[in-house]
């Protein structure tokens, strides 16, 4: 688990740390609300939205309800802090993974094999709980819409410091971003591809770099971007 304090991102940082320390307290507290809410996000992956309890996490956790209420103290005051660590997780994995790699021809096919692989993970696992319950819940959804404003303006941000300059000005710039983000979180989400599994999820993705990295598809992307500029700006 990494436990760094999230300060290069403007808009995640928007969202408070869960696991911040309060004055006077030591750093196993911190460490302590970590192991808790690595724990929520195991079981909201492996269980669902419904089944999260706070007796749940806490045994999932190996420590005490007692305990853990110390720190969260209800079930509502541990979903919220689920939500926002789950949203800085994932912008933290997304720019741990991104950072180095090289500006090369494979920089897009390894972009989108990255945005894949960060599908297959029980943070993803968890926030998709989290984001089908609150279309019914509007207490959720309070809490929820806030953090996915934060997790695509923050992503946004990454990703402007971490592509080549040459992509991240160009006119199709977030149009790429979308397609690739949106289409595989479709994917993941739905889990609908029922037989020859491994077969379609490569020929999508083998789709995607196409579209996204070959001089026939940039010059698709553009044409696109540029009329849903023009249309925005009539």
């Amino acid at each position: 688990m990494n436990d760094r304090d999230d300060t290069e991102n403007s808009h995640i940082t928007r969202l408070p740390d869960p696991a911040a320390l309060s004055s006077g307290e030591f750093n196993r507290s911190r460490r302590t609300r970590l192991r808790i809410l690595g724990a929520g996000v195991a079981v909201l992956a492996r269980d669902g939205y419904k089944k999260l309890s706070t007796t749940g996490v806490a045994k999932e956790a190996g420590i005490t309800r007692a305990a853990m209420l110390y720190h969260f103290g209800s079930r509502a005051e541990l979903i919220e802090a689920i939500i926002r660590h789950v949203t800085r997780r994932r912008i933290d994995m997304y720019t741990a993974a991104m950072e180095g790699l090289p500006h090369d021809e494979g920089f897009l096919e390894r972009a989108v094999d990255i945005a894949w692989e960060q599908l297959q993970t029980p943070e993803f696992e968890a926030y998709t709980e989290l984001s089908l319950a609150s279309r019914t819940d509007p207490a959720l959804r309070a809490l929820m819409e806030p953090a996915l404003a934060a997790f695509d303006r923050a992503r946004r941000e990454a990703a402007l410091g971490l592509f080549p300059r040459y992509l991240s000005d160009s006119v199709e710039f977030d149009l790429r971003r979308d397609i690739v983000r949106f289409l595989l979180e479709g994917v993941a989400q739905q889990d609908g591809i029922t037989f020859n599994r491994e077969e379609r999820t490569g020929a999508l993705l083998r789709f995607l770099k196409l579209l996204i990295g070959t001089q026939e598809g940039v010059a698709l992307l553009r044409k696109v971007a540029r009329g849903a500029h023009e249309d925005d700006a009539a």
